[in-house]
């Protein structure tokens, strides 16, 4: 074969190699792949807005109106809701909620009547759930069902999401009961009232008026709402007492019904004063029908009494 072959076919050799590398390259080259990354938006909520939730996953929500206990008296919400409209303005990530929740526009004046709708929602969001601050996100405590009803407690996120942590029985009714450390007359000497409990043995008086041991038949203890004001009884003899507004006093008035002047349990009352009080506020039940016992010495009705 001559030299002229042998170039040929060398040089054909070579074309099918180059060809077949190329063709190699070529079909393990891919294309470049476009990602797309999803992006989700979290929305996240003011703690008025989280307020709201709350009472809409709870709708049987139970709470005591300052201006409708112990007694509505005509005009005074309105009074109230036109007196404290500023304060209430000035707070305005609340405001702007409850102008929302109201379908309101936010608008230099309003009326008597808008004022009157916006200071019931402010009451609302400030008496019927507690909210507090907490690492990620608000713990709260909300009451359902009126008497025998329930405490809720759990935690809300920013975004909205509820977490119930406890769920316990409780008797929601406005606070008509005794301040914590109040004394109450037993034949083993005076005991406070939260710690008292049924069966225990304490004084009454009997239809009689007469002075007798009975024991008790039932307790209650009640949460106050928030900027809850008891009232601080001082009698003419140095004795006192701290109750809610709506106690009774043995011959059918109230606590918060009492003036400098008039008279409980036999003594002239010589100082009313209204105080901050939080916590809880307690009360007895004693058998034997009148539900009459003795707290730091002086004759009160119990608010479990029929």
């Amino acid at each position: 074969m001559s030299q002229k072959i042998y170039t040929i076919l060398f040089i054909t050799l070579l074309t099918l190699i180059l060809f077949v590398s190329c063709k190699s390259i070529s079909s393990n080259t891919t294309s470049p792949t476009l990602i797309t990354s999803a992006t989700s938006t979290t929305i996240t909520y003011p703690v008025s807005e989280l307020k709201y939730k709350l009472l809409a996953a709870y709708p049987t929500y139970f709470w005591c109106d300052p201006d409708l206990y112990p007694v509505a008296r005509p005009g005074v919400e309105r009074q109230n809701a036109i007196e404290q409209f500023t304060t209430i303005e000035a707070n305005q990530e609340e405001f702007s909620a409850i102008l929302d929740h109201l379908n309101l526009p936010n608008k230099a004046s309003y009326t008597d009547d808008e004022k009157l709708q916006i200071y019931r929602e402010y009451k609302k969001l400030n008496g019927a759930v507690q909210v507090v601050s907490a690492d990620s996100g608000y713990t709260f405590t909300i009451r359902i069902g009126q008497n025998q009803g329930e405490t809720i407690q759990g935690t809300i996120s920013t975004t909205g999401v509820i977490q119930m942590t406890s769920e316990t029985a409780s008797f929601n009714t406005c606070p008509i009961c005794l301040a914590a450390g109040t004394l109450i007359d037993t034949p083993e000497g005076p005991i406070p009232v939260e710690q008292l409990g049924v069966g225990m043995i304490i004084y009454t008086e009997d239809t009689a008026g007469e002075k007798i041991t009975t024991t008790i038949s039932k307790t209650a203890s009640v949460p106050a709402p928030t900027d809850f004001q008891i009232i601080h009884i001082v009698l003419s003899d140095g004795l006192s007492v701290s109750a809610s507004p709506g106690h009774p006093t043995p011959d059918g008035r109230t606590i918060g019904d009492l003036k400098v002047g008039d008279t409980l349990d036999g003594k002239i009352v010589v100082s009313v004063t209204s105080i901050s009080y939080s916590g809880s506020t307690f009360d007895i039940l004693p058998d034997g029908g009148t539900g009459l016992y003795w707290a730091n010495g002086i004759l009160l009705k119990s608010t479990l009494a029929p």
